[in-house]
């Protein structure tokens, strides 16, 4: 014969302290059910709200140069903008092959032919590149490491070559840098030949088959500065 296990009966003592168990578990899960659609949200925003998140740094390879760079730097008066340099180089080529500042097509190349990756010599790619890094800051008017407008300028230059882009600056009324600008001669630059949507270019370099259109953007992630700088 089955008989039925009577549940005890609980006290009322006992059954307010399982009732505070209950609506603790209840809390609990709450909790981290708030956290974890907070933590969506700021994912989201972080990755939509058009601000870059990534801190950017110089890698190894391109560290390995350092002390050259600051040597060849030297020797051209570009002692403070050795960690330009570095950007510039991070961009280029991430430090890898015979020319990594890609300076191959520049006017200071007189020893290789001005193809891309016509230099076979780094050293002489680093000698360059400085020396076309420092002829655009010239031309930019910039007066220090910490005057951004105008290194922004020169960043533009070395992509699309110095002399045609301030050229085309000063016909056009131009003194400071900016999307539309930079976009603007390289649609001229290319002849109205714009990127395939499919470009691996299209997005990261811009639309029109010239150069990189955000190139000032791209090198300047890497390039650090502290607040005292940028304020002086």
């Amino acid at each position: 014969m089955n008989t039925k296990r009577k549940t005890p009966k609980l006290t009322k003592k006992q059954r307010q302290r399982l009732r505070v168990r209950q609506v603790r578990r209840q809390k609990l899960f709450l909790g981290l059910i708030f956290l974890l659609v907070l933590g969506c949200i700021f994912l989201r925003l972080s990755r939509f709200s058009g601000k870059q998140t990534n801190t950017y740094q110089i890698n190894a390879s391109c560290e390995a140069y350092r002390d050259e760079v600051t040597t060849e730097a030297t020797q051209y008066g570009m002692s403070d903008y050795v960690d330009l340099i570095l950007a510039v180089m991070m961009q280029e080529s991430s430090g890898q092959g015979t020319d990594p500042m890609q300076s191959s097509e520049g006017a200071y190349n007189t020893q290789y032919p001005q193809q891309p990756n016509g230099i076979t010599d780094p050293s002489y790619s680093i000698s360059c590149g400085i020396q076309e890094l420092k002829y655009a800051l010239d031309k930019s008017g910039c007066t220090g490491p910490a005057d951004l407008p105008h290194i922004r300028l020169a960043l533009q230059a070395y992509n699309f070559g110095t002399d045609s882009y301030f050229s085309y600056l000063a016909k056009n009324g131009e003194t400071s840098w900016t999307t539309e600008s930079a976009q603007a001669f390289a649609q001229m630059a290319s002849g109205g030949k714009q990127r395939d949507e499919d470009d691996p270019l299209h997005d990261p370099a811009g639309p029109w088959d010239y150069g990189d259109q955000y190139y000032p953007d791209h090198v300047l992630r890497y390039y650090h500065i502290s607040s005292e700088s940028e304020t002086s």
